[in-house]
């Protein structure tokens, strides 16, 4: 087994198709998220692009949020 995580595995770019795949939403959510600034991305050919560490940033941000939800009940 690869001492790799599982961030490291993903391609180091990625369109809003995989990021929704991978949250199991739909693409207008992750649009609406690049919009409000809540994901990073960039635009390459009139699509959405997503660095693999923007899309880390991003979750450990959603994971961070839950914690302190939980920790507040």
């Amino acid at each position: 087994m690869s001492n790799q995580t599982i961030v490291e595995m993903l391609p180091p770019i990625l369109t809003t198709e995989e990021v929704a795949q991978r949250h199991r939403t739909s693409v207008f959510t992750i649009w609406r998220r690049i919009k409000s600034g809540k994901l990073k991305a960039y635009k390459d050919g009139g699509e959405w692009r997503i660095k693999r560490e923007s899309l880390n940033e991003y979750e450990r941000g959603m994971i961070n949020a839950t914690l302190g939800e939980v920790a507040n009940q």
